[in-house]
């Protein structure tokens, strides 16, 4: 069973790493695998079971696929009735929430964001007609950054779009009531809204709410800094341990009960009886997390635990973990891109690895803080591949909160939660002594999370350092006595110790990341980096320096930002910035912003004569000139890369009467073999003596997908086309990649094709 259930698994991952599924007429094959595997040697039968895997895997995701919107209804004003599917998550001046409806007979889930609604706000379970503009799932594609159609794929939704401002936007009075997932939901939501009624503005009331239904649209940013800086965020969801204690808790109070009545013990046994309440308790725990995915994978392994003991099986714990895998999979099998499969699954592996048939277990506090430290050795590769960094004090963080939150927050949320309606007063008791604990808590781990080593910051391994490093993991943990464990910290190095390196000296590699519908370029020669502007700020809570500019810095291991360069004070050039200063050390900061845009005490005002050279490449500011400063669009910082063959010019926003100045001053000084385009394509820019002073072979479009300015013009890409200049856009690409100082013309690397999976918009 170990051995199928692993071939299955890896059948199931190879198909993620597709850019393109099988064609429906292999899945027919499924059927005639199982019947030749049923009577095949074991080696040939586990070919076959990653066979079926893969094909297993296929079927699921082709089934998603099918449902992608039609390319054609993108952008089109449409009038639709649906039913709201999610708890609505209200944002700084957004609404969003997941929508359910019809177009041209066939079904979708959209995710809309309804801006600036004022008046009556729609609620789960509720129909709604509403008038939308939609587009098919599209996030940023950039090196080591959030792939957001991913999640997008996972959680089923096929578009996204926004509610326009119109008249017809109403409530229907039909509102959907038919048994499933809509009766959870309308649980759901009924006790969001009376925990906001009981708790209103109170502090912890995102942390009470995501530990009673799993809803965390409420926990604040300083709350999710603390949280991932000491590796304990995993704590304020429905999760394994929450379900799994809750079981636990029911399982031993029942037993007591039922062991008590003769009556009921000799007619069954009482560890029968528990375990089917455990069960049903775990159940009614998931069904308040909507059955979330995270929730699916702990209850079909409490279930597996609880089930051996209805049916008086003996088991032990790798069976049940396998068992486990093998339901999810057959289930669920596009679980394995959540990277909560892995950290989960990987969790119980270790604890199991590590402790099952040990001698010398003894203490309880000494076996929960060894639980802790196996778990943080164990999951280290894991973490340092997901997310580049992990908690140095997350064995003693949890092994504080661990206890904390299981015995004292948890209990006494889901009484808060459980007397809502029938005892008032003992639920404002209840949610009293739960905010206590949680003020308690946070204050522990926020000093905790203050400590100077509180986490450890890496690259992005490369690949090919995972399999040695999960070798290395497991002989560290290796039974004491085995000989030379230490020497599983060589394993390790690989993938601590191997760094993205910079190009050869007079070599520069250029990155035009992609941040929607704005501007930001990555520059790296051998020793030194630069950053050229940071894209927009969308809400308080996302902007494109964090989002997408810090991650490509930490995937490139970059430590020191040597310049940052903020071209102009506009928003989508500027909205980042904060956030990559406060992310990453920067050496130097220049920018065109005026008085009253973008501004920080460190930055200096950018002007025509700036010059550097790093690694045998030459850097030059052509403008703005301090006698000449216009303010807006063109005082943007002009930047001009070169090496001895080759270069390329960065001019921001500048529009014609920048762009003319310009080629009178430098005439053929602005050839460059690529350039970026200025102000996004826009009209007002890309002159034709402009083009014909610089005369690119190459140019890279900072854009959005379907921005709502339309750029590039089509008379501007109309005349790029007419000088035979080949052009690329972000929208389309994704980030840009390219190398100069080499022999040839640089050559334009598209992300969005380079890293395709199957479930991207092409």
């Amino acid at each position: 069973m170990r051995l199928g259930t692993i071939a299955f698994l890896l059948g199931i991952m190879a198909v993620q790493q597709c850019d393109q599924l099988p064609a429906l007429h292999w899945y027919g094959l499924i059927p005639v695998l199982l019947i030749l595997a049923w009577r095949m040697p074991a080696l040939p039968r586990t070919v076959l079971i990653a066979a079926i895997g893969f094909l297993w895997a296929g079927l699921f995701a082709s089934m998603n696929m099918e449902d992608q919107l039609p390319k054609r209804l993108e952008g089109q004003d449409l009038l639709l009735e649906g039913r709201v599917v999610s708890i609505p998550k209200q944002g700084e001046r957004t609404l969003r929430f997941d929508y359910a409806t019809n177009i041209e007979g066939r079904s979708y889930r959209i995710r809309l964001n309804w801006y600036n609604l004022h008046g009556r706000q729609p609620q789960a379970n509720e129909t709604w007609r509403l008038r939308v503009k939609l587009k098919r799932r599209y996030g940023f594609m950039n090196p080591g950054g959030f792939d957001y159609e991913r999640l997008l794929f996972r959680q089923g939704v096929d578009a996204t779009g926004y509610v326009r401002r119109d008249d017809s936007n109403e409530v229907l009075p039909e509102t959907v009531t038919d048994f499933g997932g809509n009766i959870i939901l309308a649980m759901r939501n009924y006790v969001s809204s009376r925990l906001g009624e009981q708790l209103g503005d109170h502090s912890r009331r995102g942390l009470i709410e995501a530990l009673a239904i799993g809803h965390r649209t409420y926990i604040s940013n300083a709350e999710w800094d603390i949280l991932t800086r000491t590796g304990t965020n995993h704590l304020v969801a429905i999760s394994g341990l929450h379900i799994g204690l809750i079981a636990g808790l029911v399982y031993v109070l029942m037993q007591f009960i039922f062991s008590r009545s003769v009556w009921i013990v000799t007619r069954c046994p009482a560890q029968v009886l528990a375990a089917v309440c455990a069960l049903l308790a775990a159940i009614i725990y998931s069904a308040l997390a909507g059955f979330a995915i995270p929730t699916q994978r702990a209850l079909i392994m409490v279930g597996v635990f609880m089930l051996a003991i209805i049916m008086r099986h003996e088991t032990t714990v790798s069976r049940v973990l396998m068992t486990a895998l093998l339901g999810i999979l057959l289930i669920d099998p596009l679980a394995v891109v959540d990277y909560g499969f892995w950290l989960s699954f990987g969790a119980v592996a270790i604890i199991a690895f590590t402790l099952s048939g040990r001698l010398g277990i003894g203490k309880k506090l000494f076996h929960l803080g060894k639980i802790q430290l196996v778990i943080a050795i164990g999951m280290l590769p894991l973490m340092l591949v997901f997310f580049q960094q992990a908690s140095l004090v997350a064995p003693l963080a949890n092994m504080i909160a661990v206890p904390w939150i299981s015995l004292v927050t948890v209990p006494v949320t889901l009484v808060g939660t459980i007397t809502l309606d029938g005892l008032p007063f003992l639920s404002e008791l209840a949610f009293t002594v739960s905010s206590w604990s949680l003020d308690m808590l946070v204050a522990v781990l926020n000093g905790l999370s203050q400590m100077e080593m509180a986490t450890y910051e890496t690259h992005s391994p490369h690949a090919w350092t995972l399999l040695p490093a999960m070798a290395g993991i497991a002989w560290l943990l290796m039974p004491r006595g085995t000989p030379s464990r230490w020497l599983g910290i060589c394993f390790l190095l690989p993938m601590l110790l191997i760094a993205r390196q910079g190009p050869e000296r007079g070599v520069v590699n250029i990155i035009l990341l992609d941040v929607g519908q704005g501007l930001s370029v990555f520059v790296r020669t051998q020793h030194h980096s630069l950053v050229y502007d940071t894209g927009p700020r969308f809400s308080d809570s996302f902007n494109t320096g964090k989002a997408v500019i810090v991650p490509v810095l930490k995937h490139e291991d970059i430590k020191l930002l040597d310049t940052l360069i903020v071209g102009h004070g506009d928003n989508d050039h500027s909205g980042g910035a904060d956030s990559v200063l406060s992310g990453i050390q920067v050496d130097t900061v220049l920018t065109g912003a005026q008085k009253g845009r973008w501004h920080h005490e460190r930055a200096e005002a950018c002007h025509a004569g700036q010059r550097w050279r790093w690694d045998g490449v030459l850097f030059e500011i052509l403008s703005p000139h301090d006698d000449e400063r216009r303010g807006g669009n063109n005082n943007s910082c002009v930047l001009r890369i070169s090496t001895p063959d080759q270069a390329l010019l960065i001019p921001g926003d500048i529009e014609h009467a920048t762009e003319q100045k310009l080629v009178n001053k430098y005439a053929a000084r602005l050839k460059s073999d690529v350039l970026i385009a200025p102000h996004h394509g826009s009209k007002t820019s890309s002159s034709q003596d402009f083009l014909d002073a610089i005369s690119p072979a190459v140019i890279l479009i900072p854009n959005g997908y379907r921005n709502r300015f339309g750029f590039p013009h089509p008379d501007v890409t109309r005349r790029y086309d007419e000088k035979g200049i080949s052009w690329y856009e972000t929208a389309t690409e994704g980030a840009i990649s390219l190398v100069m100082g080499k022999s040839g013309l640089p050559e334009p690397i598209s992300w969005r094709n380079k890293a395709k999976r199957y479930w991207h918009t092409q």
